[in-house]
Formats: structure tokens, sequence, C-alpha cells
């Protein structure tokens, strides 16, 4: 365990943390891990799926469960006001590359006016210190192959995904630098760009693991667009120990850390997408090969990296899990899904281990 992890176990015992998207894949590891340190946590996202991680969890047990859209202004900021949270985290999103291009009206309302309707609650909590706005590597305005993105680097969006969550980082910083850093407050805001975030118990199908996974188990070849892209491959526990992190360095030193973060993996983790099948498939024992998948309508980069020593050097966060351990770990979470252990107990077992409790 690094020393980011230690300080955040200490710093977010009984802290009143505020979270949208706590439903997803990321927001019900995280709520476990919120709890698990202590925190007093509340939770405002949509209903969650059938089959999801929060529901098998019982994530409603562990958090103040609130049901609730972002693009309702009036019920998150009731929501939000009413907690007295000291810290936000923003998760709540569109954030299935394919589903935002299928119905972007959706993407754009959820993505942009989301965050819009967040700040605007925001700004009527005088007890919030700190506030961080996850969006993506996919702002990044896509410069080719080959390309490593730092956090000077111009961002762009080419599809309604990336476009929205670009918009996502517009937003947070008009609203600092208009509403919540200016005389007589000082609220520490950052958005934070994330890597391909993996980790057990993602039920979403269309998703690189969770297809890889069931083909192995079902005995069919999973479908893969591209083996060759390349992407940056990060533990869920790295990633949000790397939220808690600049949310804590927010509230301490709000002006200093007021800024856009990159949040990945180290260089071993960029890897091609077949290099982890391989990787899986020794983990399972499968020799199933895959299957090209049908075209897709949006055009992905082949390469994609992001330079993170800002974040090592200044942060003092670094990535906790190789490659190799996050891929065993998820590997692992699923046959014990698959032998019927709960999945509460182990999330659980990987938290403990991760912050050392």
């Amino acid at each position: 365990m690094n020393k980011s992890s230690l300080l955040n176990k200490e710093f977010y015992g009984d802290k009143r943390v505020f979270v949208t998207g706590h439903t997803g894949f990321k927001g019900a590891w995280l709520t476990q891990i919120l709890n698990e340190l202590g925190s007093r946590a509340r939770g405002y996202a949509l209903p969650p799926e059938p089959g999801c991680l929060f529901a098998k969890i019982n994530g409603s047990e562990l958090i103040d469960h609130v049901i609730g859209d972002v693009r309702e202004v009036d019920r998150i900021t009731d929501a939000l006001i009413s907690f007295k949270p000291e810290v936000v985290l923003h998760l709540a999103a569109q954030a299935i590359v394919k589903d935002c291009y299928d119905d972007p009206h959706r993407a754009y309302g959820t993505n942009v006016m989301g965050t819009v309707n967040l700040f605007e609650a925001v700004r009527q909590a005088p007890s919030v210190k700190s506030v961080v706005v996850i969006t993506t590597d996919k702002v990044y305005e896509n410069k080719g192959d080959a390309a490593v993105y730092s956090v000077g680097d111009p961002l762009g969006g080419a599809d309604p995904y990336s476009a929205s969550k670009t918009c996502m980082e517009f937003v947070s910083d008009s609203y600092k630098n208009s509403y919540l850093q200016t005389e007589g407050r000082t609220v520490g805001i950052a958005t934070v760009r994330a890597s391909n975030v993996i980790a057990g118990g993602d039920h979403v199908q269309s998703r690189l693991i969770p297809s890889i996974l069931n083909g192995f188990a079902s005995g069919k070849p999973a479908e893969l667009r591209n083996p060759g892209q390349t992407r940056p491959w990060q533990s869920v526990l790295d990633a949000i120990n790397g939220y808690l992190t600049i949310a804590r360095k927010l509230y301490e030193e709000p002006l200093k850390f007021s800024t856009a973060w990159n949040i990945g993996p180290a260089k071993e983790g960029i890897c091609p997408v077949g290099s982890v099948f391989e990787k899986l498939s020794q983990y399972f024992n499968s020799s199933e090969p895959y299957a090209a998948a049908g075209k897709f309508s949006v055009k992905e980069s082949k390469t994609l990296g992001l330079d993170i020593e800002r974040s090592i050097d200044l942060l003092g966060w670094s990535p906790e899990q190789p490659l190799d351990k996050m891929l065993y770990d998820l590997t692992d979470f699923f046959k014990r899904q698959k032998n019927s252990e709960p999945e509460r107990s182990i999330c659980l077992r990987q938290i403990r281990e991760f912050f050392a409790i």
C-alpha cells in the first residue's frame, strides 16, 4: 500500500461524501469502499439495472441511496443541499460509446446538463469544499497512432461520447472561475481523465472484459472489434484511490490542486486488446479463440495512452496494481461469482487487501 492509500483511509473516516452515479459499475465499487473507510455517504443515481454489481452487493445497505436523474435540477439540488456534504464525486454519465452515438440527445443532456445541474446545486451548498468530476481519456483531440496524452494537450471530441465528456471539462472550469473560486468562497474543483477501468462485477455485456469472460464460460468466441488497439488498462481500485486522493488534496489545498488530472496505469498497463485477451485466456484456462466483430460507426484510435507522471509527482498517488494482478483478480472474481460466492464478500476481500484494512 502506498502513501495515498494510507492517507485516504485516514481522511475519509466520518467524512460526508456525495456521489452521483453510485449505482453504476465504478459507483458500486466506490460505494463499498466509502462504507469500508467509514465515510458517511449519500448516492444519487438512476435505479440500479437488473443484474448490476450495485444490486448484487446490496449497495442500498451501504450508502444513503437516493434515486434520481442528474437532468432533474431541483431533485439533485434538494438531495445535495439536504445532505450537507463536504466532498462531491461526480461519476454519473452516459458512459457507453455506442449508446451515446445512438442517442446523442440523452448523452449531451446527461453528461453536459447533468454537470451543470450538479454545479448549480454546489453553488447553493456552503458545506462543499471539494468537487471531483470524472471525465475520460477520450477528451483529448486525436493525435493519431502511438500518442500518449498529457494534461496540457488540446481537447477534442469527434463523437457524442467524447464531445460531451469534453464539454464537462469546460463546464467545470466555467463554474470554478465564475462562481466557486471567487471572493468569499473557494471550492476545490478538478476534472479527472481516467483510463479503461476494469475489475470484476461489470455486467454490461457490450464492454470488452465481460464479453470475453462470458465467451470463455459459454464456450463461444468473444467478438473483438480491433485486437490491435492499444489501450491503458487500469484497476478500479487504483482509479478510485486516485479520485479519492484528488478530492482529499482539493479539500486541503483547493487552489493548488484545482486543475485537470490524468489517472491511468503504469506504462506496462498500456497494451493491445489482443494481449489482454491472451492473459485472460491463461488465467481462465481457456483455449477459446476470439472472433472479429462487425464494423462500428464510431472511428476509434488504434492507440491511446496517458502520461501520469504529473499525477505521480504532485499528488503522491501512483498505480499499485500491475496488469497481471488486475486481470487475475477480475478472472478470480468471475469464477467466484459462478461458484455462488456473494459479490459483496468478493469486493470486500479485494478492497481490504488494497487498503490494508
